[in-house]
């Protein structure tokens, strides 16, 4: 009924915890799939302790997310698919409170929930995505990147986009391609998942490269049937972000340090144009 998919790599400190959660899900029948998307050998040693605890194990060259992704959708026996970071994990009462969702409304295409933002796994942030129709994943993912979902829909949009140029960014692009035209994502208003992040994450590496405009540039070209008809909320969203970047710049001109650099670099400035 149910395939977890629980990509992998270089991640053997958390894989025992996230196997743990995933065998103890309740009321629902399931098979465990992992990918090894090219760890290390250190890593690879790690990962072989709990082969007893895995139904179907892939591995493969180091190839992203994405695609180890899709290389364990592809051989999937559930009719639901459950994406599950091998750092993360779900609470046990998740998976049967999500099939019945899907189950009772057809255009549900997506469930997830809130979430726990942690680094120690106790204390941290409550997340709440919004959810809802393709409109709230124009601009940003409004869900989680561990959700579940239906293995036809993820057939019929094509699986994740196994670009470089979307790296990192996949999830939101993903979202946005199975809601569209008139699909919903569900959140169940419970925490029920449990994320961690990493200073070297996936994700904080993105948010701190100026390279997450360049994939921001790639999802709007590449779903360019998608944006055309919300060409006004396009131009407004890159103008408000054009309006961030210049108040940012302007705050560090501002600040202390970048006065007393200009205050000390003067006098060296004015002997160079001698």
């Amino acid at each position: 009924v149910l395939s977890i998919v629980i990509p992998y790599f270089n991640a053997g400190l958390f894989i025992e915890k996230a196997l743990i959660y995933a065998k103890n899900q309740k009321n629902v029948d399931f098979e465990i799939i992992v990918i090894d998307d090219g760890s290390d050998s250190l890593n690879k040693k790690k990962l072989r302790k709990f082969i007893g605890q895995i139904d179907l194990l892939i591995t493969q060259e180091n190839q992203g997310q994405a695609s180890a992704r899709n290389a364990g959708i592809r051989k999937a026996k559930g009719q639901f698919i459950l994406n599950w970071d091998a750092d993360d994990y779900f609470e046990p009462n998740f998976p049967a409170k999500a099939i019945k969702i899907l189950r009772e409304n057809t255009e549900i295409k997506l469930v997830t929930s809130y979430a726990l933002r942690t680094t120690d796994g106790v204390s941290g942030e409550l997340i709440k995505p919004s959810g809802g129709g393709y409109q709230n994943f124009l601009f940003e993912n409004s869900a989680l990147g561990s959700a579940m979902f239906r293995k036809k829909d993820w057939e019929l949009i094509g699986g994740y986009d196994e670009a470089e140029a979307v790296r990192g960014f996949e999830d939101w692009d993903f979202y946005l391609r199975l809601l569209y035209p008139k699909g919903e994502a569900f959140i169940i208003p419970e925490q029920l998942f449990t994320y961690y992040r990493h200073t070297e994450s996936t994700t904080s590496r993105i948010l701190i490269e100026r390279s997450s405009l360049a994939k921001r540039k790639y999802i709007y070209t590449k779903n360019e049937d998608i944006y055309q008809g919300h060409y006004t909320a396009l131009i407004d969203d890159l103008f408000c972000r054009l309006e961030r970047e210049e108040h940012e710049r302007y705050k560090n001109l501002e600040r202390k340090e970048f006065k007393l650099g200009s205050y000390i670099l003067k006098p060296l400035r004015k002997f160079k144009r001698l």
